[in-house]
């Protein structure tokens, strides 16, 4: 009995993740549909990192995969997890003013560059008093300069 419960649960969570993930995949389709400006730039399978802080002892950790689409006001992320599973589409907007071409969005509130990477900072509205890094590592010289322009253009 214990084993047919086990069994179907397996079945049903890697079905979920399947679903979940063609749902995605799909989403982040149309986002580049609708959303895709003239100016816009695309970056390809970036490595980094998720880290939701909320509260002292709340901390999580996801290490995705990125794909990243920089527009004039805003910046969409979609993570894969694990690096091949798709996950929920993060918009990140520099300015509450200019939320045209925008959906879900969320504040960015800080863009720290290192010398090969980018940490993205913003506060989520499902977190209260947290806040949500993005860090996207290794990145090479022309991808840190994109990110250069947006910190000077944006004054961030």
């Amino acid at each position: 009995m214990f084993y047919h419960t086990f069994f179907d649960f397996f079945l049903a969570s890697l079905l979920l993740t399947a679903i979940f993930g063609v749902y995605f995949s799909f989403q982040k389709k149309s986002f580049i549909k609708n959303y895709k400006q003239a100016d816009t730039k695309i970056l390809e399978n970036i490595n980094g990192m998720i880290i939701t802080e909320n509260g002292p002892l709340r901390k999580s950790f996801q290490w995705c995969s990125f794909d990243i689409m920089i527009n004039q006001n805003s910046i969409f992320l979609f993570p894969k997890s694990f690096y091949f599973l798709p996950k929920r589409a993060i918009q990140l907007i520099y300015s509450n003013s200019d939320k045209k071409h925008s959906k879900f969005t969320t504040l960015l509130r800080q863009l720290n560059i290192s010398k090969n990477n980018v940490e993205l900072i913003s506060n989520p509205n499902y977190l209260f008093a947290g806040t949500r890094k993005i860090l996207l590592k290794e990145l090479n010289n022309e991808q840190i300069l994109i990110f250069e322009d947006i910190k000077k253009s944006k004054n961030y």
